[in-house]
């Protein structure tokens, strides 16, 4: 026999294999009730905001004013507070070359909210689920208002 044949055979397997152990298997349709969850229809409004700038300032900023304000801040609830010190260096590090750098101006202005106004609608359709446990399988599965209404908790079910 030539090599080339177990090595297809053994490909051809192992392809096997994999196809068999990748489908999913079916959905409970039987069952014992072991939890009920869903929800009915309903809409929620969808809204968009509108925005003026106020309080237009120009900032001129370098590389000193950069890397001594973008420190992070500690603690607090949207108070001021100082920047957290950085850890030691493990090596002493080489003395940085100056280098000059152009200072940078950037327009930065205040965001005040002008309206609130209601677009349209979010509709989220009603979901009505059923855990059913059959020997050693545990799955949630979709099932209509009636079968759902119907099921009780602990009570055998066939779908």
């Amino acid at each position: 026999m030539p090599a080339g044949r177990p090595i297809a055979l053994a490909a051809a397997v192992a392809t096997a294999l994999i196809l068999l152990t990748a489908c999913g298997h079916e959905p409970l349709k039987q069952g014992t009730v072991k939890d009920k969850r869903g929800h009915a229809a309903y809409r929620t409004p969808t809204y968009t905001d509108t925005y003026r700038n106020t309080n237009c300032r120009t900032v001129t900023t370098n590389a000193l004013t950069l890397s001594s304000s973008t420190g992070r801040t500690t603690g607090g609830t949207g108070g001021f507070s100082k920047p957290k010190p950085a850890p030691p260096a493990r090596k002493p590090a080489a003395p940085a070359a100056p280098q000059k750098k152009s200072p940078r101006t950037k327009q930065v202005c205040d965001r005040v909210r002008v309206s609130h106004r209601q677009t349209g609608w979010h509709w989220t359709p009603a979901h009505w689920e059923l855990k059913l446990k059959q020997g050693k399988r545990t799955e949630w599965v979709n099932v209509n208002k009636t079968t759902w209404g119907r099921a009780w908790i602990g009570h055998k079910i066939k779908i």
